[in-house]
């Protein structure tokens, strides 16, 4: 009896291992900029993250780098603690800040008539076997007062 249970067991723990983990994918939904001033920029930044796991994957961070007319804007880090549902898209907001002197090199680039960005995000997600990375990368063109979705 002691190894039916035994082998029951171990099969059952076998089973855990043999399913692998998805990696969940995302789409920028869009990237706007609310206000500029003397201070710098600030923006948002709004994603769609998809789960294809049949269990919750936690998000727990994003990188992401900002380039406009080629010219790199700003880079940034948001810790984050927000689970994405099995199965589901979870809409996930960040904001976006770029310092003045950055902000300047910008500038410069839209003086000379650049309209196109580029935001590279690398989301983390800490899961029961190690943390899994996604990379994404969007383009677009800027539009009356913000950055559209292209």
């Amino acid at each position: 009896m002691r190894f039916v249970v035994l082998a029951v067991a171990m099969l059952t723990g076998c089973s855990l291992f043999m399913h692998s983990i998805e990696k969940p994918t995302a789409k920028v939904r869009g990237v706007s900029v609310s206000s500029a001033g003397f201070t710098g920029v600030t923006g948002e930044l709004a994603l769609d993250v998809m789960n294809p796991n049949s269990f919750g994957v936690p998000l727990s961070g994003i990188d992401w780098q900002l380039s406009v007319g080629g010219t790199r804007a700003v880079t940034g880090t948001v810790q984050l603690t927000q689970t994405i549902p099995a199965k589901g898209v979870a809409p996930v907001m960040t904001s976006l800040s770029i310092a003045t002197t950055d902000a300047i090199l910008v500038g410069g680039a839209l003086a000379q008539g650049a309209r196109n960005y580029r935001i590279d995000v690398r989301l983390h997600f800490s899961t029961s076997v190690g943390q899994v990375d996604v990379d994404v990368a969007h383009t677009g063109e800027l539009a009356s007062g913000s950055l559209a979705q292209h």
